[in-house]
């Protein structure tokens, strides 16, 4: 799993997930590899070289002092997330894309987790989700540009 972060068409980097969950509906790795296993810092992608990695900034070219930072999913819950190492370089605002489902009580705990993160790394939190009225079954992705 990854996400690609792209402003005016154009991909800045990718970013792969670091954790793998392997429980309940979660197996991930039956059909994706941990940033860990990773062997380049790039891809070619559109006859291009695009940087790879959990490690990549995005700095805004129309705002100053905005630098995005993007993590996955499992990433968040594990037990040193992505974003802390990004607000440790810079970052002023992490992303977070989500397949999270929605299941009792998952929601305060995750709005917890957000907050805190937020807070611990002095930065703002974008994270996404299932939306509510999905099932308890349903995973949706969200990408922001």
């Amino acid at each position: 799993m990854f996400a690609a972060i792209l402003q005016s068409g154009r991909v800045l980097g990718i970013v792969p997930k670091t954790y793998l969950p392997t429980y309940k509906e979660f197996y991930d790795s039956r059909y994706f590899a941990p940033a860990s296993t990773s062997y380049s810092r790039s891809v070619e992608l559109f006859g291009r070289e695009v940087p790879f990695g959990t490690d990549l900034l995005f700095p805004a070219t129309d705002v100053d002092g905005l630098i995005l930072g993007v993590e996955i999913c499992e990433d968040l819950w594990g037990p040193i997330p992505p974003s802390s190492i990004q607000a440790y370089h810079g970052a002023t605002l992490l992303a977070n894309l989500s397949a999270s489902n929605e299941t009792i009580g998952k929601a305060n705990y995750r709005r917890q987790l957000v907050g805190n993160q937020s807070a611990r790394c002095i930065a703002g939190y974008i994270y996404s989700a299932a939306g509510v009225g999905e099932s308890t079954t349903d995973i949706v992705s969200v990408g922001i540009a």
